[in-house]
């Protein structure tokens, strides 16, 4: 059994733990080889956090981090609440956190928001390569409705997938 893990609201506090969480899962290698690469990564981690922390100045954006049972921030959620859809922007978990239920307890956060809000449906995409995160979002209720080809910088293609509370998924 896993331990409770709670979502709340990103606060100036806590930013900084998603911003680190958002580096770890999205950004460049953690050990680069060079000196070149070192100057790299310090650019590319200011980019994302600058971009986290514009997000949080933006009316319709939303981000809430999940802590585990002590007490520590272990993921974040990125959407966007737009009239009556939302957008996933981005979900991440530490590398130790995972597959401890924290993915999921952002998911059940992020639908019961939108179902307390009154939202048609949420959207997203996801990297065709990424099977896991289309697992969960499936278990979820989430339908693909389209391949987007070579939709990632690298070439990768991504799935939109949506859940629509019309359809009575994810309930």
């Amino acid at each position: 059994m896993t331990a409770p893990i709670t979502v709340e609201p990103v606060t100036e506090a806590t930013l900084a733990h998603a911003i680190a969480i958002d580096f770890e899962a999205f950004g460049q290698d953690a050990n680069p080889t060079s000196e070149g690469a070192n100057a790299s990564a310090s650019h590319q981690r200011a980019a994302r956090e600058e971009s986290l922390r514009s997000e949080i100045q933006i009316a319709w954006s939303r981000i809430r981090t999940a802590c585990n049972a002590h007490g520590h921030i272990v993921g974040f959620v990125l959407f966007w609440h737009i009239a009556d859809e939302i957008q996933l922007l981005n979900i991440a978990v530490t590398h130790a956190a995972r597959r401890q239920g924290v993915a999921r307890a952002l998911m059940n956060d992020l639908i019961t928001y939108a179902k307390h809000v009154g939202a048609e449906r949420i959207i997203l995409e996801v990297r065709a390569d990424n099977t896991a995160a289309i697992a969960l979002y499936s278990t979820f209720g989430f339908a693909s409705y389209n391949i987007r080809k070579k939709y990632y910088p690298d070439g990768q293609d991504a799935v939109e997938m949506q859940w629509a509370l019309s359809s009575g998924l994810g309930e």
